[in-house]
Parts: structure tokens; sequence; C-alpha cells
């Protein structure tokens, strides 16, 4: 056989072959950890992208102020495991924060948080509210009320609110990719919490009247159809009043419109003053106004009406604070609703009631008489 004979020796892998070897396969080890670690984390991110989509979608279905809170705060101790958790709302009147919703706070807390936060002019989320960033709270500081973070919730450049993290679960710490979830969904919250707070200022806008700041005609209008509703499906009772300063022309020909405007609002608020809460009080227009009593009969209403009528009277005539040129008086019309009737026809018998006291010598309340419907057909109605 010709060539050289290749005998059966057995050849030894060198020791740095073999611990290069070893290294590659600890190194695809790692990687291959590494890449099941991205794949986790790419899964948790597209997971968590996914639910803040699904959340915006959420908070931002509703115009209602009170249903986005509580989905916010819902979704927070969920996604981030949080325990004790709170959302302020600024209130630019008098610059105070209100805890508009919570979840975990102890009822210690909410009291010693109304004691010593309640005023923006001081304190920690007076700090937070001037730098516009989120504050992280040192286990040092010392507080009234326990807080790991506290998130501005900006709309427009502007501090609306405060997103609070107080606690969390027990071995549950506040990492940082919770703390990227928490910034995201402070960024959304600010928004949906802007959107409702417009909304609910058009929608008040719609329905009040500026002069006076009672609810305004179209607001009567739909109240009435709901108590209406209510009471026929009830069986309850339902009164109605309208009342009209007697003489009205006179007091703006001789004060002028400005003083005019000045008494209407006067009256509004002692109206709003002699009801209960649940009874609407609405500017009907011009110098009148009208009162929907649900639950209450005409006698008992007669006896509100008068009581609103001399008390109207008595402010005026010994006014101490000499705000009334002259005394006020008012005319007032008292009717119940009956299920045999509409609304139209519950307006008119109010309104009858109304004028036959105005021309039966003013300041002075009466109720609805069918029996006098041929009387009332007699009465011209006008703005004096």
């Amino acid at each position: 056989m010709s060539g050289k004979h290749i005998s059966g020796k057995k050849y030894r892998i060198s020791g740095s072959v073999k611990e290069k070897a070893l290294s590659i396969r600890k190194l695809l080890v790692e990687n291959r950890e590494k890449i099941r670690e991205l794949s986790s984390q790419l899964d948790r991110n597209e997971f968590e992208s996914r639910l803040l989509r699904e959340i915006n979608t959420a908070i931002t279905s509703t115009f209602e102020l009170p249903e986005i809170l509580s989905l916010i705060l819902q979704v927070l101790t969920t996604l981030v495991n949080t325990q004790g958790v709170s959302l302020l709302l600024v209130n630019e009147t008098d610059s105070t924060l209100r805890i508009a919703e919570s979840h975990g706070l102890s009822t210690n807390d909410i009291e010693n948080f109304y004691i010593y936060y309640a005023k923006l002019n001081e304190g920690i989320f007076h700090e937070i509210l001037e730098a516009k960033k989120p504050r992280f709270i040192e286990g040092g500081e010392d507080l009234a009320i326990p807080l790991l973070l506290s998130v501005p919730l900006v709309s427009r450049n502007k501090v609306i609110g405060f997103l609070n993290i107080h606690s969390m679960y027990k071995n549950r710490p506040l990492t940082n990719e919770k703390i990227e979830l928490v910034y995201a969904l402070a960024s959304q919250a600010s928004i949906a919490i802007s959107n409702a707070q417009m909304y609910a200022l058009m929608r008040e806008q719609a329905i009040i009247d500026q002069c006076t700041g009672l609810y305004n005609f179209r607001y009567f209008q739909q109240k009435l159809d709901e108590e209406i509703i209510t009471a026929t499906n009830n069986s309850e009772n339902l009164s109605l009043v309208i009342l009209d300063i007697d003489h009205f022309k006179h007091v703006n020909d001789t004060w002028g419109h400005l003083y005019g405007d000045n008494v209407l609002r006067e009256l509004a608020n002692l109206l709003k003053r002699n009801v209960r809460a649940e009874d609407s009080v609405c500017r009907y227009g011009g110098e009148e106004f009208a009162i929907i009593f649900p639950r209450c009969d005409t006698e008992i209403t007669f006896k509100i009406a008068e009581r609103i009528r001399t008390r109207i009277e008595e402010t005026t005539t010994t006014d101490r604070r000499s705000f009334f040129k002259e005394p006020i008086t008012v005319s007032i019309g008292v009717t119940q609703f009956d299920p045999s009737i509409n609304k139209t026809t519950l307006i008119g018998w109010a309104d009858s009631a109304l004028y036959w006291a105005k021309n039966n010598g003013r300041n002075r309340s009466h109720i609805y008489d069918p029996d006098l419907e041929t009387e009332y057909e007699k009465f011209t109605k006008t703005d004096d």
C-alpha cells in the first residue's frame, strides 16, 4: 500500500482548546438566558403598552369625573400592586386640595391630610406644585400621612391635582418599572380629568343663569319632566311654585337695571336658603322664579311659599345692610301635580294661581283652584 500508514494513536485536545469550548458553551447559555429575559421583557412591555392603551380608551370614553377617578385608582392598585393610593384635585377658587378618590387610607390619614395639607400655599404639595415634578419621599421626612411618591397631574402647563402612592404591599417594592407605569398613567389621567372638568363646566354653564346663579329655564323644563316621571312611577306628591317680584318694572325704572340685577341675585340667595336640598330653584324668566318641590303636597308647599314671601318682605323692609333701596314683595302661585295632566297644564295651573295673587292685592300666595278657572281667564298677564 503506497503512502504513509496512519496508526491508531489517540490524540488529546489541548487544555486551551477545551477551555475555549467551555467558555463558548457558557456564553451560549448566558446568551440564551438573556434572550429569554429580553423576550420576557418584550412580552411584558407589550402587555403593559396594550394595557395602558386600553386604560386610555376606558378613561377617555366618559366625561363623568367620578367614574374616571375611580377607574384610575383601580388601575393603579392593580397595575403597580399598590396598597394605599389617593387622587387629589386642586380647587383654584380658594387654593385648596381635596381628596377626590382614595384607597387604603385610614380615617386618621384622611383627617390629618385636611388638617396639614389642604392648603396649597405651603407644605410638600406646594413644593411639588411649584416644581411640577414627581417627588419621592425619603424615610426621614416628617409627614402626617404616609407617602412614597407624589406625581403632579399637569394639564396645559397647570397642576390640576396629584396622584399619590402612600404604601405598597409587603415584598412588592416600588421598582423603576412600576414608577414608569405610574408616570404613564398620570399622563393619561391628567388629560382625562382635565377634559371631564371642562365638560362639567360647560354643562353647568348650559343650565345656570348667569345673573342669579340659579338653574335656568332650560334646566327647569328638563328637571320638571324628570320629577313628573318619578312622581307618576312612584305615586309620590309633586308641587310647583312660581313667584313674581311685585312692581319690578318700577324698581328698574327708578333705580336702574344694575340695581335690579342685584335685587334678583339677593332674592335668589334668599330662595335657596329657604328650601330643601332636593328642591330645585330656577329663574323662570325676567323677574319670575320657579321652585320644584318633589314629594311635597300643596299644603306643605303653601306653608313654605308663605314663609318665603314673609321672609322677603321682612328682609327688605328691615334691611340692616341698607342694600335694598325700598321694600320688595312677591306674589306666589302654588299647585300640585296630578297624573291626569301633563307638564304644560301643571305650569299653567301655577301660572294662573300666581296671576290671581297679583290681581288680588299682590304680596300673597295662592293655591290653584279648579273652581276659579273662569276667573283666572279674566286676568291680563303683564310684566309688572
